[in-house]
């Protein structure tokens, strides 16, 4: 059985080749956000992505309670991808769910060849159309299943495998969704499966092997290139398919095979269920207590004097504009109060979203037209109209939470004696 470890090795090498670098979704999504998020950003920076760069484009938001968010992690969490670096930047991403699963292992190695499609631009990665997409996509899926086929420990396990690419490829072909045409790879893994069957396993894995005996991943990149391209459909036919044509010879043939075998794609799919809702049962128990988490952070402290009390208003003040921000992609709110000006709402929000914004900048209004004369709110206001200094309001919340329940901590055990 291939372990964790062991792809965690052929990550590592792959990485090495490609000049990239990955993550795992189960290390990053854990009860601490900002870590989370602080991990992907510094990842991201590595790429030529600012901080900047990731907010405009939606990869990451501000939270509620100081920091950052990852706004996509939900793509992670049950599949993977690759990013290319930006501005000639070399450095590639690859952020994979998980690897102790078989269909972790799967999505790791289909993201691992995009790696080697990215460095060498098989079939025009950088600049693919539709039908490029197709291609990189099933090469990818072929890549990955050679290596899984050729890493079997024993008949039984490759047998296994073998069944479970195949019900696999069935029950993409019998899906509905329109963006799983890009991964119908099933015409190419059956003509790779009876080419190992034709050599015999174990000499496809001598000569697929360096001499250190581990696998020649570029080797193979290139030979499941040669499978795309001889038994992949063209971009005739590609096209006819995409637009729910079923007159391509091949293809009607494959669907009807695929019917024959509809048993053991619905058996496969039953299966991957199973463990796909185990894992969103535990993503969603994480969601859970990170809101709980939120909750907590957000309650306003105990008001013993004034500064507490702007203390909180300005923490009040910071949710609006997360919020703001986060559900209506207006980023001004703040500046606006302090110009004491109108608030430009997109024409393209709805009636009733408009009235929200309104009122929640009402509420800010009032909030800033009580303090703005002191200077202790101003010098706080200052820090969270930046979106780096936030967290230092946050922080010093955070402190002063803890001297609160220590003094309290204290009036209590007076009061016992």
């Amino acid at each position: 059985m291939l372990k964790a470890k062991d792809v965690i090795n052929d990550l590592n090498d792959i990485c090495a080749e490609t000049n990239a670098h990955w993550l795992c979704y189960d290390d990053i999504h854990t009860l601490d956000a900002q870590k989370d998020a602080d991990i992907f950003i510094r990842e991201m920076g590595r790429l030529g992505y600012s901080l900047d760069v990731l907010l405009i484009k939606y990869y990451v938001e501000p939270a509620y309670a100081g920091g950052f968010e990852i706004k996509h992690q939900e793509e992670a969490k049950l599949s993977g991808y690759t990013m290319n670096g930006k501005y000639g930047n070399k450095n590639k991403l690859v952020v994979v769910a998980g690897l102790d699963e078989d269909n972790d292992k799967y999505v790791v190695y289909h993201e691992a060849a995009h790696l080697y499609q990215f460095k060498y631009n098989i079939f025009d990665m950088r600049y693919r159309d539709e039908y490029r997409k197709y291609l990189s996509e099933t090469h990818a899926n072929t890549f990955s299943a050679m290596v899984l086929l050729l890493k079997s420990d024993s008949v039984l396990e490759y047998k296994k495998r073998r069944l479970a690419r195949i019900a696999d490829g069935i029950s993409k072909l019998n899906d509905k969704r329109a963006e799983l045409v890009y991964y119908i790879s099933l015409p190419i893994e059956l003509a790779l499966i009876k080419e190992i069957r034709r050599k015999g396993r174990k000499n496809v894995v001598r000569e697929f092997s360096k001499k250190d005996g581990r696998l020649d991943f570029k080797k193979m990149i290139f030979f499941t290139k040669s499978l795309v391209e001889k038994y992949g459909y063209s971009k005739d036919e590609f096209e006819k398919i995409k637009k729910g044509d079923t007159y391509v010879p091949r293809y009607f043939l494959l669907k009807s095979k695929a019917k024959s075998y509809r048993i053991l794609g619905k058996a496969y799919w039953s299966y991957e269920m199973l463990k796909y809702r185990k894992k969103a049962r535990y993503n969603a128990d994480i969601e859970k207590k990170r809101l709980i988490c939120i909750k907590e952070k957000l309650k306003p402290l105990e008001e013993v004097d004034k500064n507490t009390r702007i203390l909180n208003s300005v923490c009040v003040l910071d949710s609006f504009s997360v919020s703001m921000i986060c559900n209506y992609n207006i980023w001004t709110s703040l500046k606006k109060l302090k110009e004491d000006s109108a608030l430009d709402i997109a024409d393209d929000l709805d009636k009733k979203k408009k009235q929200e914004v309104k009122e929640i900048f009402e509420k800010m209004k009032d909030i800033y037209q009580k303090w703005q004369n002191e200077p202790y709110f101003q010098e706080l206001f200052s820090k969270i109209v930046t979106l780096d200094g936030r967290d230092e309001v946050w922080a010093l919340k955070e402190q002063k939470q803890k001297e609160l329940q220590s003094r309290n901590f204290e009036f209590g055990f007076h009061n016992e004696r």
